[in-house]
């Protein structure tokens, strides 16, 4: 299993995150392009581009689409529900789940495999997640996967 560190940048004109690894040693970072209304996140290893994330426009819920290495792979939706936050990948077979309060995350896939644990770390100023990934390969797509979230929960509260 291995562990990334997600914290977003306190007083950045975008949204812009640092990615650990466990040793915090930074890893990866992200930053946002500047749009009013739809996110654009750009995922750097060292100065080269490796992901970005665009959202969609849906009137209800987010949508995202995911590219790694120039291409792209699928989407992610927020699902409309009451009690617990639900997200649809239309890629690999994925489901994700939120405990009741939406700090809690399980990426798993269609025979109830984990994939990622992932949780928002609570008393920072600006958000904070620890992932457990449980299969290196999946790496950078869980890194994405963890940052589409929570662009879809801040998108959700502006």
């Amino acid at each position: 299993m291995k562990k990334l560190y997600i914290e977003q940048k306190f007083l950045a004109l975008t949204d812009t995150y640092s990615i650990f690894d466990e040793q915090m040693n930074e890893k990866y970072f992200a930053k946002a392009d500047f749009t009013l209304f739809l996110h654009q996140l750009r995922v750097y290893d060292h100065n080269e581009q490796i992901a970005h994330i665009e959202q969609h426009f849906r009137l209800i819920e987010p949508e995202f689409s995911f590219y790694l290495e120039g291409q792209k792979i699928g989407r992610i939706i927020k699902e409309f529900t009451f009690l617990r936050p639900r997200y649809v990948l239309d890629f690999k077979d994925w489901e994700i789940q939120g405990n009741f309060l939406g700090l809690d995350y399980e990426v798993i896939d269609s025979s109830g495999k984990m994939i990622m644990r992932f949780s928002k770390e609570l008393f920072h100023f600006t958000d904070h997640y620890c992932l457990e990934i449980y299969d290196d390969e999946n790496e950078k797509l869980c890194l994405l996967i963890a940052l589409a979230v929570d662009l879809a929960v801040c998108s959700q509260s502006d």
